[in-house]
């Protein structure tokens, strides 16, 4: 009710202020029948001016509420990093011998992303810590149910097709988990850890662009201790 008064309000000023320039143009110019003439073909094309201003203030809420969006999922992802992405990405890259050719430099985070996209995602199951990965990817059921059951992330493809490889690699982890794994079993999960490595990887790289872009401050902390660099292979779990 009150917002309904102030929009009367508001429109009997806005038409009372037209009818004094009205009256003033005549008062000073007369020619009340060109005044008329001009006044009735800029009434003409108000619906077209209403038009072009409503296709444009749609352009721009949309726009903004996709920014408010694309803030909110990366969010959720800043937070599957902090919880797990981060120690995971780090434990299956002890495994990749060939990343370090790569020479990654994430103050370039174009020609890394390029890199690792053509990257070879392939991990030698020998050199990860099983046990710690078995033990981190069990333990983070809670967290990742809360992330699919969430959805925003049907507007995220990389994100979600992560999340479903990760869930995935866990389903078989703890079907495994009460038996000796056989040389099958380890090919297998391999298979399903490769598959989760490459979308870490590039979920990783477009996570930076955003942090870099928006967040300076957590982009320097983030690429810090980058579970890329040979340095961090092999530390005690960080967090950033």
């Amino acid at each position: 009710m009150k917002n309904s008064k102030h929009y009367l309000l508001v429109s009997f000023l806005l038409i009372f202020l037209s009818f004094i320039m009205f009256l003033i143009h005549y008062l000073i110019f007369g020619q009340l029948e060109n005044t008329e003439y001009y006044s009735l073909m800029n009434l003409c094309f108000i619906p077209i001016n209403i038009l072009a201003v409503t296709l444009m203030f749609e352009k721009l809420v949309e726009r903004r509420a996709k920014l408010e969006r694309v803030s909110k999922l990366n969010m959720l992802v800043g937070l599957f990093f902090s919880d797990i992405g981060f120690i995971l990405l780090k434990l299956i890259v002890e495994g990749d011998e060939k990343i370090q050719s790569l020479e990654l430099d994430f103050a370039d985070l174009k020609t890394s992303g390029n890199k690792l996209k053509s990257h070879d995602h392939n991990v030698d199951f020998e050199k990860i810590n099983y046990p710690e990965l078995k033990t981190l990817v069990i333990e983070s059921r809670d967290i990742l149910s809360n992330l699919i059951s969430n959805e925003s992330l049907l507007e995220h493809e990389t994100f979600a097709d992560l999340l479903m490889s990760l869930m995935h690699l866990r389903d078989e982890i703890i079907f495994l988990k009460h038996k000796e794994l056989t040389t099958d079993d380890c090919v297998h999960l391999k298979g399903d850890i490769n598959r989760v490595y490459k979308a870490l990887t590039l979920q990783w790289i477009s996570y930076l662009s955003h942090l870099k872009q928006f967040y300076p401050y957590q982009y320097s902390g983030a690429i810090k201790f980058n579970p890329f660099t040979l340095n961090n292979l092999g530390q005690k779990k960080q967090e950033f």
